[in-house]
């Protein structure tokens, strides 16, 4: 089974693919239902994601104009309130720029479309482009891990591509971007990464690589992954013959300090379906 004309390519399924071949065939081109929890245990895992995709709706009605006192009222959680006042705290809004939250941008790519959902794009008045991203994460991970992820590449990638679009009337260079992870549970902690003409070109010729790698590829070509440590965190290890017990939730940061290619479960909001 090759992929549909019409797929979509994101920073999540060619994570998927980059980490595991089989995953991703498994779940973004058969959609096979998962069949065994990611960690243990289960319900802390469960409280993550719910708190991570309640922080990224309340940021968005932030920035849509409702007031940060009413949002407020509606928390009760310690931990998403500490995560809010810490956010508040960095006064974006109070920021000179136009402000994008929560918004999804899509271009032609290859054969398919790429596409990415950003949590925040802020445009200031000097054509500087900076993207914001959240990370609900309760570990912060090494920047030369979070350098090669492929969020990284895909989201500046993708301004960059839209940029003559995005302002016909004014040349915004590809320096001018930016890319910024914070971690509200860490709110001193932002990793930044800067763009340039030669990274959006060593990114395009990755990221054509990539996707033109999935496209011949068959059924029997999409291989299980070397590293089997990371099956301990994918669902889909009992049907791989990789093991039916759940890696624990607290080992995942030790795992990401040792090996860069350690499955990484991102507790943010996942990629829209389009």
């Amino acid at each position: 089974m090759k992929i549909p004309n019409n797929f979509i390519f994101s920073q999540n399924n060619l994570q998927d693919y980059q980490d595991c071949p089989r995953r991703f065939y498994l779940r973004h081109l058969l959609k096979q239902d998962w069949p065994a929890v990611e960690t243990e245990p289960v319900q802390d895992q469960e409280e993550l994601i719910a708190l991570g995709e309640r922080f990224h709706l309340m940021v968005q009605q932030y920035f849509a104009g409702l007031p940060a006192e009413s949002i407020s009222t509606g928390i009760e959680n310690p931990i998403l309130m500490e995560w809010w006042n810490q956010f508040l705290k960095k006064q974006l809004l109070a920021l000179p720029g136009r402000k994008i939250s929560e918004n999804i941008f899509t271009i032609p790519f290859e054969a398919y479309r790429l596409t990415a959902k950003f949590d925040l794009l802020l445009i200031q008045q000097d054509d500087q482009i900076k993207i914001y991203d959240w990370k609900t994460s309760q570990h912060t991970p090494r920047s030369k891990w979070l350098a090669e992820r492929l969020q990284t590449k895909v989201y500046p990638f993708v301004i960059a591509s839209l940029l003559p679009s995005l302002f016909p009337q004014r040349e915004i260079k590809k320096d001018n971007i930016e890319m910024i992870y914070w971690y509200p549970a860490f709110p001193e902690f932002t990793l930044s990464f800067p763009y340039s003409q030669e990274t959006f070109l060593q990114d395009q010729e990755y990221l054509s690589n990539l996707v033109n790698e999935i496209a011949r590829k068959e059924e029997s070509d999409f291989n299980l992954t070397n590293n089997e440590k990371t099956c301990k965190y994918c669902r889909y290890r009992s049907l791989c013959e990789r093991g039916i017990t759940a890696g624990n939730l607290n080992d995942l940061a030790s795992m990401e300090d040792t090996d860069n290619s350690a499955f990484d479960i991102d507790f943010d909001t996942i990629d829209p379906v389009i």
